[in-house]
């Protein structure tokens, strides 16, 4: 038998396990984690393109000398 706790869709078990059945605060937590890894990946990204633009223009430059 579950008892209800002071925090909405959280529920305490005979075990002393807390179960949260709030389905929708689960759902907007597994998004907003997904953009969060979303932002790292594009972050990473964006320095890997800083790093090729930088070798391209030694390379110009280079080439210009």
């Amino acid at each position: 038998m579950s008892q209800r706790t002071e925090i909405p869709g959280v529920y305490k078990e005979r075990e002393g396990v807390l179960i949260n059945k709030d389905n929708d605060a689960l759902m907007a937590y597994k998004i907003r984690m997904e953009k969060a890894r979303e932002t790292a990946v594009l972050r990473e990204e964006v320095t890997e393109l800083k790093k090729d633009i930088q070798e391209i223009k030694d390379l110009l430059k280079g080439l210009i000398k």
